[in-house]
């Protein structure tokens, strides 16, 4: 492995320095419009066939477009979706259904009334800087353009505005009066369409739940069964508003839109890269992040978000994957929000660990509910993997973090601690000290993060890596009273029993040589890439990361499951293996996990139904904030994997130490401003560095 190794020139400014933000001291001023906006996806090409579309969303509401810039056509739907799905999510509309489980329902769809030939002229433009999708192409002699945009100001609203020549084109909105939900459920709904003079209302009843769209146009229409169609000529707007009614009309939602868009990303972290691929990862990732999560307690997204690919329901192992970008660019309010919903909800996660697992304290559901916990997965789960017993470390991770971000002892009492005594309860509960003197992990049921290891297996690593993250939150939070958790730190959890001849840890006891090179994830790179435990690498973790393409089934085709690559970059990137780093970047496209164009990353190598897979775009993006500021171990490390020839600039990287880092950085020299946005002590390198809130240092490294 080749790691990067860093002699550090620390230069004081006298003083305390004015606040630099994203340049360095040879005036360069990172001018982010220009740089997102080159990030655009511009199209002019148009397939006649499958192709991926376009996500949009706004943290509430959102979908994905065609190459026309509306939905499917459903007769078509089983031929163009390849590449996922396209309708309408909102993420108040949730239906319980099989297992007694929460799922996100379409709420409708929006598409062509015609089946168009002979397209010419095409051209389609997602502004990332805007917040919008622009349609444009010509068909039977008519010129056609529609702009869509999910209004983050009034965010129950989406918007188009067409313009349409000749006589004009019908377009339809409709939803579905049978449901094909997950788990091969096929739920009938009640559509009822009602009004007339520009506002029109569609009543949905799904066997019970109710919910309801209002559509206002400018355009002439007729309800048909479940459908509005509008006939569009001219100039013409199409609003759908979930829930109730809004009354921003579509110029003012268009420039509300655009506001809110540029201010948010200029008023946030940032990262300009010197390479092309890089800066499209970042930008089209961050916008994924920021369109998909806001500061809302409604319900948690699934893996692609408002993709509506595959999973219905959330994942919080998923979202903690995201949540580290989301607070070193600043966006910490949202994870914020997510801890207080789960907070709220402390209750009905004991009741579930007592209920499947016979345990005490809280545990957190796979597919998390977006109703009650009353009944839910009662009587039994859908599948063995909802019986991952690691899981609950991933919220606790989130929500000690947001407890350090948000820097308020009451909100840390309220909304903390209660979810980190409870899951290091849970752990404590399924932990016993055997002969050997070690503390082990066994549940029945139980199944580990691996899913190729088998069910009931005792010592999961990826639990004992939970268990052990769990504990240390409470010992630090002071949530060790009888010190039992400082007890079986001490002691030692069940780690040495799964160590290897090569020197890393089987993922189970009962796995073992049989499961070399047959594992789904590489749950031996844990405490690199998810649950913090270590001040330093573990031996056994750095023989892991060497072994990682050998350990991980396909791996060296390459192919990988799921979110593997983006656990393998994070491992290169607090190990600082350069090398390594430049290898998994590579086999991003090569493996067929990223799309060619580099719009956005499938759930895994060759799943091009789930697009838009957010939980490894966040992985992605970690590594890049790694390579240039680590703060894993406990100290801040600059430039510990630089792998780029250019100079990359920083606007307002936060740490979890306290401090947010602008400035450059190119392959042997960083020129870095730390302001405190907190008071903070913290390792610098090896120079001990503290600043009051506010104050701020400037810093040479060469390395």
């Amino acid at each position: 492995m080749s790691k990067m190794k860093h002699l550090f020139l620390c230069i004081a400014v006298a003083g305390v320095a004015a606040v630099v933000t994203g340049c360095r001291r040879d005036g360069h001023i990172i001018d982010i419009e220009s740089v997102v906006r080159q990030c655009d996806v511009i199209r002019t090409e148009y397939v006649d066939g499958p192709a991926l579309p376009l996500n949009q969303a706004n943290g509430y509401f959102g979908g994905s477009f065609s190459q026309l810039g509306l939905h499917v056509r459903p007769d078509n739907r089983d031929s163009l979706q390849k590449y996922g799905n396209t309708t309408f999510l909102n993420v108040d509309r949730y239906y319980r259904g099989k297992f007694n489980m929460d799922f996100l329902a379409p709420v409708c769809r929006i598409y062509w009334g015609e089946e168009f030939t002979g397209i010419s002229d095409y051209v389609q433009h997602q502004s990332y800087y805007d917040g919008t999708i622009t349609t444009k192409f010509s068909a039977g002699g008519d010129d056609i353009s529609v702009t869509s945009w999910f209004d983050p100001v009034d965010y129950d609203q989406v918007c188009f505005k067409f313009n349409v020549g000749g006589e004009g084109h019908d377009v339809i909105v409709e939803a579905e009066k049978v449901l094909k939900l997950h788990y091969s459920q096929e739920v009938p709904q009640k559509v009822t369409i009602t009004g007339g003079n520009g506002c029109w209302k569609m009543d949905l009843d799904l066997k019970g739940k109710k919910s309801v769209c209002y559509i206002y146009s400018d355009a002439p229409a007729k309800v048909e069964d479940n459908c509005l169609r509008l006939s569009v000529a001219g100039d013409r707007y199409v609003r759908i508003a979930y829930s109730s009614p809004v009354d921003t009309d579509v110029e003012r939602s268009l420039a509300q839109t655009q506001e809110w868009w540029h201010s948010t990303w200029q008023d946030y972290g940032f990262l300009e890269f010197p390479e092309r691929d890089a800066q499209l990862i970042w930008v089209r990732s961050m916008y994924l992040h920021i369109s998909s999560f806001r500061a809302q307690k409604k319900g948690l997204l699934p893996p692609t978000g408002f993709a509506a690919n595959c999973w219905p329901f959330a994942y919080s192992q998923d979202l903690s994957y995201i949540a580290p970008v989301l607070f070193a660019t600043g966006h910490s309010d949202v994870i914020k929000a997510w801890a207080e919903y789960y907070a709220e909800r402390v209750e009905g996660m004991k009741d579930y660990a007592k209920r499947v697992f016979g345990a005490e304290g809280a545990f957190c559901p796979w597919g998390y509910p977006y109703g009650s916990f009353d009944g839910f997965h009662d009587p039994e789960v859908p599948n063995q993997y909802y019986y991952e017993i690691h899981n609950a470390a991933y919220m606790v991770r989130m929500v000690y973090e947001a407890s350090q971000y948000v820097d308020d002892e009451e909100w840390t009492k309220k909304y903390a601690e209660p979810i980190i005594r409870e899951c290091a309860a849970f752990y404590r509960s399924i932990c016993h000290k055997e002969d050997d003197g070690l503390w082990h992990i066994f549940s029945n049921p139980g199944m580990g993060q691996d899913e190729m290891g088998g069910f009931n297996q005792k010592d999961y690593l990826c639990a004992l890596y939970s268990a052990k993250y769990c504990f240390e939150r409470a010992v630090l939070m002071g949530l060790d009273p009888d010190w039992t958790y400082s007890k079986i730190l001490k002691e030692g959890l069940a780690f040495p029993v799964l160590k290897s001849g090569k020197g890393y840890y089987y993922a189970c006891q009962g796995s073992g040589e049989k499961d070399f090179g047959m594992q789904k994830h590489p749950v031996q790179l844990n405490e690199l890439a998810y649950l913090p435990t270590e001040l330093i690498p573990s031996e056994a973790a750095v023989a892991a990361h060497d072994h990682r393409y050998e350990i991980t089934e396909n791996a060296s085709e390459p192919f990988f499951w799921g979110w593997t690559l983006g656990e393998f970059m994070l491992s290169d990137s607090r190990l600082g293996d350069v090398e390594g780093w430049k290898k998994d970047w590579g086999n991003m496209v090569k493996s067929e996990n990223v799309d060619p164009d580099l719009i956005q990353v499938y759930e895994g190598s060759r799943t091009w139904d789930i697009s838009y897979y957010a939980t490894t775009n966040g992985l992605f993006q970690q590594s890049m904030i790694n390579n240039l500021v680590c703060d894993w171990y406990g100290k801040l490390e600059i430039a510990k994997c630089y792998p780029w020839e250019g100079v990359t600039y920083l606007k307002d990287i936060y740490s979890i130490l306290g401090v947010k880092v602008s400035g450059s950085m190119s392959p042997h020299r960083a020129d870095l401003t730390l302001e405190a946005w907190k008071d903070a002590s913290f390792l610098l390198g090896d120079e001990a560095v503290r600043l009051k809130k506010g104050e701020s240092i400037e810093r040479i490294f060469k390395y």
